[in-house]
């Protein structure tokens, strides 16, 4: 008897120790600019830029990133079904394309949007808050003005619900590009080229 209950005993816990883990759950941010149709190009008279492709941090891969104020982890089940900077790069797209103003090209010879998603974070403390930043710049042969900033955003989340953290997530994206956009265009309205004078090597006269 002493045997037979040793051996349910063992049967116990190595059930424990090898059951398998849980499957992960994905999760897609509750984004309008994500659902929104993507709107054609603007117009000839529009400002063209070129957008390069969108990149992130390392650690900002398919896995849900949380933080405190200390301290980075990572929720083994929990990820997003696809890569944070793809969501930010559509995302960015749609907020460029919504205003007249600016159209995206692939011209070489025109403003270079560059941009890199810093947070995609969930904020457990000292607030619980989803955390979306994009760090921006805005350069271009022969243009002397430059855009550099990082835009964040951060969205209270309702509860511990996964689905609230994409909500909130989402809000916070929708938010930050829009920023990202309104700035661009702050930007492009005073970039000019250089005049022929600028590009007159030095002693040589008119």
């Amino acid at each position: 008897m002493r045997c037979a209950g040793v051996v349910v005993l063992a049967a116990l816990l190595g059930g424990c120790v090898f059951r398998a883990a849980d499957a992960p759950r994905y999760y897609r941010p509750d984004s309008a600019a994500l659902s929104a149709e993507v709107p054609a190009d603007a117009t000839a008279s529009a400002t063209a830029i070129r957008l390069r492709a969108v990149r992130a941090r390392p650690f900002l891969r398919e896995r849900i990133v949380w933080r405190t104020e200390s301290e980075y982890g990572m929720y083994e089940q929990r990820r997003w079904s696809e890569l944070p900077e793809a969501y930010a790069e559509r995302a960015l797209v749609s907020a460029l394309r919504s205003t007249s103003d600016v159209s995206i090209t692939d011209d070489a010879n025109v403003p270079a949007l560059n941009a890199e998603v810093v947070a995609f974070d969930e904020v457990l403390s000292p607030a619980h808050v989803a955390n979306v930043a994009i760090a921006v710049s805005l350069t271009g042969a022969g243009f002397h003005h430059v855009l550099e900033r990082t835009f964040s955003v951060e969205t209270p989340i309702a509860d511990g619900d996964p689905r609230s953290l994409a909500r909130a997530i989402g809000a916070a994206l929708d938010d930050v590009t829009a920023q990202v956009a309104r700035a661009v265009l702050t930007s492009l309205a005073s970039v000019k080229p250089r005049s022929p004078a600028h590009t007159r090597r030095r002693g040589t006269r008119g």
